[in-house]
């Protein structure tokens, strides 16, 4: 085991200690302890929402629908919460001395109606412009000629780019994009699950679970859990990056939660 870090086993130990309970060598030993698992389990995803937790960003890849009838459409995984920045494969074959250049192009964000209204204005009469009608029922047109470059999303579900190049796919493929995006990872009920943060995350996590058990199993406060997990959530904020995020520049992003 990393050392501070801790399985979720430990941490259900830990706080039957804390209460008093009898011991268990797995969580499935006693209704108490799976009782305390589920609490781990909220306060898990309580924690890693309360704050940007710099280990939470993530180069990821969107999902593939390959649905001819929205062709520039792309899944967001669930586990993403957010979306920084997001880029598109691309080939570009302008240059002769270099031929296929494989490229990663920023594709930028428009709210939906801004997005709307810039590809309704196009000529659906154009060879290169084609009718695509959304999951709500919205009819799009898209250039079928050139990668991305505009996005958006109606319903935090899927990615809707304004074009693609059929010249090279049928539709935008997952394994084409590059997201910089908020991953929140799966918890797993299990005795070996220990979360990927970083080792000043448990305590916080620990002390949370204890204070929670105390209040609603024992109907009674954890004075001093409560002040742990504080103190350990401010560690938390004060040393979660070993890189520096203030680097003076704004940064916008695409919630999409």
């Amino acid at each position: 085991m990393a050392a501070g870090k801790l399985t979720l086993l430990s941490v259900v130990q830990k706080t039957l200690e804390a209460l008093g309970s009898d011991t268990i060598n797995a969580i499935g030993d006693s209704p108490e302890a799976e009782q305390i698992a589920q609490m781990a389990e909220d306060s898990y995803y309580d924690l890693l929402n309360q704050h940007e937790w710099p280990w939470l960003k993530q180069l990821t890849v969107l999902e593939s629908i390959a649905d001819a009838a929205r062709p520039t459409y792309l899944k967001i995984p669930s586990a993403i919460t957010r979306i920084d920045q997001f880029k598109y494969y691309y080939t570009d074959e302008v240059d002769p001395d270099v031929g296929d250049l494989a490229l990663f192009r920023n594709i930028q964000w428009l709210e939906p109606m801004d997005f709307v209204n810039y590809v309704q204005a196009r000529n659906t009469q154009s060879t290169d412009v084609q009718v695509m009608t959304t999951f709500q029922g919205i009819r799009l047109p898209i250039i079928n000629t050139e990668s991305p470059t505009y996005w958006t999303s109606f319903d935090d579900k899927y990615v809707i780019c304004d074009s693609f190049d059929s010249g090279i796919e049928s539709t935008l493929e997952g394994n084409r994009s590059q997201v910089l995006a908020k991953v929140i990872p799966d918890f797993t009920m299990s005795d070996t699950f220990m979360p990927d943060a970083p080792p000043q995350f448990f305590q916080a996590w620990m002390n949370d679970v204890i204070s929670t058990a105390f209040q609603y199993m024992r109907q009674e406060a954890a004075p001093v859990a409560d002040r742990k997990s504080r103190r350990g959530l401010a560690v938390l904020r004060r040393d979660a990056s070993i890189t520096s995020e203030n680097d003076g520049k704004v940064h916008f992003g695409r919630r999409v939660v």
